[in-house]
């Protein structure tokens, strides 16, 4: 059985694969890059004419919240990395899933997963551990206590 291991941010998602012995490695699979997730609010749309809103605007009887930049940046990669996901497990590339994500961005991709990939989720963890995901600290840091810890990266 073939377990993804999905290590996203709100400007990178790396991809693992561990397979399904104990003895198993690692494997980078691909990378998906959200180089304007690093950028500031006033710096997204900097090179655009006109400004970007935020705040509350009035609706009738209620109040929308529009979202700042940099949470509408973060949102529209989420929809990548879930859309990516989603492509993925259609293709049966993958059989389980581990999650693991800043909190924020953790929340917004609970909400943009499809059902058929939300069945695949063996764990999710609400850390951002994209820059230790190439390195043997992301072993310790994560499964001390699963098969995955056997495995080397």
């Amino acid at each position: 059985m073939k377990t993804w291991i999905c290590v996203v941010n709100r400007s990178e998602a790396k991809i693992f694969e561990h397979g399904n012995n104990r003895s198993a490695d690692v494997q980078f699979v691909t990378k998906l890059s959200n180089p304007r997730g690093r950028l500031k609010a006033q710096d997204i749309n900097a090179d655009k004419p006109g400004s970007f809103v935020s705040g509350f605007t009035t609706h009738g009887m209620g109040r929308e919240k529009i979202d700042s930049p940099t949470e509408h940046v973060a949102q529209e990669f989420a929809k990548q990395v879930s859309q990516f996901l989603y492509d993925s497990c259609q293709q049966h590339l993958f059989e389980e899933l581990v999650l693991i994500a800043e909190p924020q961005c953790l929340g917004r991709l609970r909400g943009l997963l499809s059902k058929e990939v939300r069945q695949c989720i063996v764990q999710e963890i609400p850390k951002d551990l994209v820059t230790a995901a190439t390195t043997t600290d992301l072993k310790e840091r994560l499964w001390p206590m699963s098969d995955l810890r056997s495995a080397t990266i």
